[in-house]
């Protein structure tokens, strides 16, 4: 199993045991809530944390735009520059998980279609890139399992570059 797709799968875990956690603690009598403290996550240093009691706009708008990537987008232009079709594919990949993981603020109609981006072009530079085709891999399944077409390289760029998406 590749470090990405077991990131997901760890990540989609502790998000349902985080509700779950919050769920209880909501639900409990008083005494039980001051024994026990809520668990939330933790932000990463590009997530800044949303309002108390408010949700990451993703959550709740499935067309919110992505976040802004400089330090990843510099990686990608500098991979481009120097020829090395292998660095060059390890930062789309690495931007690609950004947007899949860790881009809380991004609706998931546009994060994962500007992911679909990156993985595709981090193939085209380099087809052995695991991390890479597992992560094309696992949102080519995830629209199979909902039933949807997989969207197109065209519709998946045009977001990338944008960082919106409107059907």
């Amino acid at each position: 199993m590749t470090k990405s797709l077991t990131l997901a799968i760890v990540a989609s875990v502790a998000f349902v045991a985080v509700g779950c956690a919050k769920e209880a603690a909501e639900k409990a009598p008083a005494s039980a809530a001051e024994s026990t403290p809520a668990v939330t996550p933790a932000p990463s240093d590009t997530q800044k944390p949303a309002a108390s009691g408010t949700a990451p706009a993703g959550d709740t708008d499935a067309y919110a735009p992505l976040t802004p990537t400089p330090e990843l987008d510099k990686a990608i232009a500098d991979a481009k520059a120097s020829g090395d079709k292998k660095k060059l594919a390890a930062a789309f990949a690495a931007r690609g998980d950004y947007r899949t993981n860790e881009d809380a603020k991004a609706g998931q109609r546009v994060k994962y279609r500007a992911a679909l981006s990156d993985y595709r072009n981090a193939i085209k530079a380099d087809k052995t890139n695991e991390q890479a085709v597992a992560g094309k891999t696992q949102i080519e399944q995830i629209y199979t399992m909902m039933g949807r077409p997989i969207p197109s390289v065209a519709e998946c760029d045009k977001v990338s570059e944008t960082g919106t998406y409107k059907p």
